[in-house]
């Protein structure tokens, strides 16, 4: 028993000693990253005058000139967007602006990168929101040239989306080789402004949840054929994608503020 201690002591203590560290922080001066979602209340645009003043704020990874290195695309609610290529040894440039991708006067949310058109560049979608009205609120989809700059092109591919849009996955849904698209939006009314009516969710609307259908690199808003809630109080803030019962078919997990959490299968 007393030659078990005398071997185990030791290696408890070397085990103390040793860091318990698993991330290394970098600061802005050593990555160039200084990307800062700043928000500025004014007396007409403020929390109390649009309720999802604190939303927003994505982040979006990805190698969008295929150099084997992840880039950063950050997205601002009154700032402009930020892109960020990586230009190894943990040195990043802000290429926004000569890539098309700033999004200028709008206010972004979620963003995905995904190879939309299936040519090998990594494509960006941005989700947008911000007050209703205004110019340019849809969603924008920004198609990689190949060359560090890209093409807006949402209006081409039926993705243009006008809501208070929060975040997008794609997915390949229905098997047949290309992304399809799930575009999760909040509500443009509050939750206080709804009356306690049975069945308001089986409702569909245009500022719902959507899922769009690709063919032949147009979206098509399949949600009610496919058992989609797709009504104005989906208060939506999340998405995860994965397989959840084993089928080998992508399955949906939506959180949302006033709707029980939704399973789709």
């Amino acid at each position: 028993m007393r030659s078990w201690i005398l071997i185990l002591l030791p290696l408890g203590l070397i085990s103390c000693n040793e860091s318990n560290t698993r991330f290394l922080k970098k600061n802005s001066n050593q990555t160039g990253i200084v990307f800062h979602n700043k928000l500025t209340y004014t007396e007409d645009f403020n929390p109390y005058t649009y309720r999802n003043f604190f939303n927003g704020g994505g982040v979006a990874l990805g190698d969008i000139n295929n150099d084997g290195l992840i880039d950063i695309y950050f997205t601002g609610n009154i700032v402009d967007n930020a892109l960020y290529l990586n230009k190894g040894n943990w040195k990043f440039e802000n290429i926004a602006e000569s890539a098309g991708v700033l999004c200028e006067d709008n206010w972004s949310t979620g963003a995905t990168f995904i190879d939309i058109n299936n040519d090998g560049f990594l494509d960006l979608y941005v989700a947008k929101s911000g007050k209703p009205g205004g110019e340019n609120r849809h969603n924008e989809l920004f198609i990689n040239q190949g060359d560090l700059t890209f093409i807006e092109s949402s209006r081409e591919y039926g993705l243009d989306i006008e809501g208070l849009s929060v975040h997008a996955s794609f997915f390949d849904y229905d098997g047949d080789l290309d992304l399809d698209a799930y575009v999760l939006n909040n509500s443009i009314r509050s939750v206080g402004t709804y009356d306690l009516i049975e069945g308001q969710r089986n409702i569909p609307s245009d500022d719902g949840n959507q899922l769009l259908e690709n063919i032949d690199n147009k979206f098509f808003n399949v949600s009610s054929d496919k058992g989609i809630y797709s009504s104005n109080i989906g208060f939506g803030l999340g998405i995860t994608m994965s397989d959840f019962n084993g089928d080998l078919w992508p399955d949906l997990f939506i959180s949302m503020i006033s709707l029980k959490r939704t399973i789709y299968i």
